[in-house]
C-alpha cells in the first residue's frame, strides 16, 4: 500500500531513511489505544452529522477487525509505515475503500492523534505504578509493625549517631514514598486531559464535540488550547520526573540494604529468589536485584534528562523531534514499575537480624548524646553538657573502652573539670545512657523512635494509604466507565 501522507512528494524514502524516520516500534504499545481513539473520534463525528450512519458502521467494523488481528498476533508492521496511525488508517481503507475509509481522519491531525494515544498509555502506566507503589508502602508498614523495638544504630555522615529502631527507619521511607504517591496522583490529573480535536495546531472547521470524545475515552476534561494540546510535552517531562524522584528514594534504601547485607554488618539477608551467586566464588550470596535498582535509577534519570533536552529548544508547534519523547517516556515508566515491584518482593521476603543490630548498638558510642541530655536534667546548660560529654568520650577513646565501660565517677570528674561546680549526677547515668532499651524509652519528641510514637505513626500512615487506595480504585472506575461508554457506542453503531 502506498503511503497515505506523501501525496505532496514525488519520491519515497529510501530503505535506510524509512527505518530512521519510522516510529512504528515505539508506537506498538499505543496500537489498541489508537484504534479506540479513532473509534471515539468517528462516533463523535457521526453524532455531529459529519459521518453517515452506514459509513460509521463500516469504519467501526473494520477497526474492530484490525484490533482482533492485532490481538491474535497476525499483524506485522514494518518501516514502510511512518507510524501506527498510518498503518491503521491504511488498513481501514484497504478493507472498505477510500470513499468510506477516507472519512476516518476527518477533523483530526496526527498531532492530536499521537497526543491522545500517548496520554492514554501514560495514564494507564501511572495507575499501575501507583498500585505497585501502594503495595510497597503497605509491605513496608507491615514489616515495621514487627520491628517497633528492633534497636539499631542511626547514622549521619556515615558515622554512628543515635539509637533508633528498624520500624523508625522503615517509616522514614514510607513517608517519602507516600509523597511520591501524591506526586503521581497530581501528575495523573495533568496527564488525563483530552487533546483530541485540537487538530494540527489551530483547530478545524469541522463541527467537533471534544467533550463527547472525553466521555468515550475516560478523560476528566479537555486540554483546551489547540496549540498547547498538540505541542506541549511538559506532562511527559513531569511524568519522568515523578518516576525519577520515586526511583531516587528506593535507590537510597537499596544502598542501605546492600551495605547491611554484607557479613561485616549482617543486619539483613535477602531471600534466595532475590539474590544471585558468583560464577567463581561459591560462598557468595549477592543482593543483585537491589543493586540493579540503583543502576536502573540512573536509567530513569537519563530518560528525564533526555526529555528535558528534547523539548527545550523546540519552537511552538509540532516538530519531528517530539516523536522521540515516546522512547524516553516508555523507558522511564517501564523501569520504574518493574523496580517498584521487585523491591516490594525483596523487602517482603528478607530476613532481619535483630540480634546483630542490637549488639552493634549496645557496643557503640551512640549513648554520648544521651549522657549530655541527662546532664541537662542535672542543671547544666546544653553547651556545658556537650563539653563534659566530649571529655568523657575522650576518656573512653584514650582508655580503649566503650562508653558503657565508664563509671559515674568519670562523668562527675569531667563535670567538675569543665564547669568548676559540684553537680548531682545520677548514679545510673552511664547505664541508662548506653543501654539501647533505656535510651529508646527515654525519647520524648514527636516523630522519634519511641515505640509509642512509632505505633501512632504506623497506624496513621496506614489510614493515609487506605485513602489513597480508595482514590486509586475510583480513578480505575472512571477509566472503566469511559471504556463502557465506548463499548456501548460501538454496539449501537456497528452493523449487526
Amino acid at each position: 500500500m502506498s503511503s497515505l501522507f506523501r501525496s505532496r512528494l514525488s519520491k519515497k524514502f529510501d530503505d535506510r531513511t524509512a527505518r530512521f524516520h519510522t516510529s512504528v516500534v515505539e508506537d506498538l504499545r499505543m496500537f489498541e489505544y489508537d484504534i479506540e481513539g479513532t473509534e471515539a473520534h468517528d462516533i463523535m463525528l457521526h453524532e455531529q452529522g459529519v459521518i453517515p450512519a452506514e459509513a460509521l458502521s463500516e469504519i467501526l467494523n473494520a477497526l474492530e477487525e484490525i484490533k482482533q488481528e492485532w490481538k491474535d498476533g497476525k499483524l506485522e508492521i514494518g518501516a514502510e509505515y511512518e507510524d501506527v496511525h498510518e498503518y491503521i488508517e491504511g488498513r481501514v481503507i484497504e478493507k472498505i475503500g477510500v470513499e468510506v475509509g477516507g472519512m476516518v481522519h476527518t477533523g483530526r491531525s496526527r498531532n492530536d492523534q499521537v497526543m491522545v494515544d500517548m496520554k492514554m498509555v501514560t495514564r494507564a502506566e501511572l495507575l499501575e505504578i501507583a498500585e505497585a507503589l501502594s503495595k510497597l508502602i503497605e509491605t513496608i508498614l507491615k514489616v515495621a509493625d514487627g520491628h517497633m523495638e528492633s534497636h539499631m544504630i542511626l547514622y549521619t555522615h556515615g558515622q554512628q549517631a543515635q539509637i533508633g529502631t528498624f520500624a523508625h527507619y522503615l517509616v522514614n521511607y514510607a513517608d517519602a514514598l507516600l509523597r511520591d504517591y501524591e506526586r503521581l496522583r497530581a501528575c495523573y490529573d495533568r496527564v488525563n486531559m483530552n487533546p483530541l480535536g485540537a487538530g494540527p495546531i489551530g483547530g478545524t472547521n469541522i463541527r467537533l464535540n471534544r467533550l463527547r470524545t472525553s466521555e468515550l475515552l475516560g478523560f476528566d476534561r479537555i486540554q483546551e488550547n489547540s496549540i498547547d494540546a498538540t505541542s506541549g510535552r511538559d506532562w511527559a517531562v513531569e511524568t519522568a520526573f515523578v518516576c525519577a524522584c520515586l526511583m531516587g528514594n528506593i535507590s537510597r534504601a537499596a544502598a542501605d540494604i546492600v551495605l547491611w547485607h554484607t557479613k561485616e554488618f549482617g543486619y539483613v539477608e535477602l531471600s534466595d529468589e532475590y539474590s544471585s551467586s558468583s560464577s567463581i566464588m561459591p560462598q557468595k550470596k549477592n543482593p543483585s536485584t537491589i543493586e540493579l535498582i540503583r543502576g536502573k535509577t540512573g536509567e530513569v534519570y537519563g530518560a528525564l534528562i533526555e526529555l528535558m533536552t528534547m523539548v527545550k529548544g523546540v519552537p511552538t508547534g509540532y516538530y519531528q523531534d517530539l516523536q522521540q519523547t515516546k522512547v524516553a517516556l516508555w523507558r522511564a515508566l517501564d523501569t520504574t514499575r518493574t523496580s517498584v515491584e521487585v523491591f516490594t518482593g525483596a523487602v517482603a521476603t528478607m530476613t532481619v537480624n535483630t540480634d546483630a543490630m542490637y549488639a552493634a548498638a549496645e557496643n557503640s558510642s551512640i549513648g554520648a548524646l544521651e549522657i549530655a541530655e541527662r546532664l541537662i536534667e542535672s542543671g547544666l546548660s546544653f553547651r556545658e553538657a556537650y563539653k563534659v560529654t566530649a571529655e568523657v568520650v575522650k576518656v573512653a577513646v584514650d582508655g580503649g573502652k566503650t562508653l558503657k565501660e565508664l563509671t559515674r565517677d568519670d562523668v562527675v570528674a569531667k563535670v567538675k573539670e569543665v564547669t568548676g561546680r559540684d553537680v548531682d549526677v545520677s548514679s545510673s547515668i552511664i547505664e541508662k545512657a548506653t543501654d539501647p532499651k533505656e535510651a529508646l524509652d527515654a525519647k520524648r519528641s514527636p516523630g522519634s523512635a519511641h515505640p509509642g510514637e512509632m505505633g501512632r505513626m504506623v497506624e496513621e500512615r496506614k489510614e493515609v494509604l487506605g485513602r489513597h487506595v480508595k482514590d486509586l480504585d475510583f480513578l480505575k472506575i472512571k477509566i472503566t466507565i469511559g471504556k463502557d461508554n465506548l463499548k456501548n457506542a460501538l454496539n449501537q453503531y456497528r452493523l449487526k
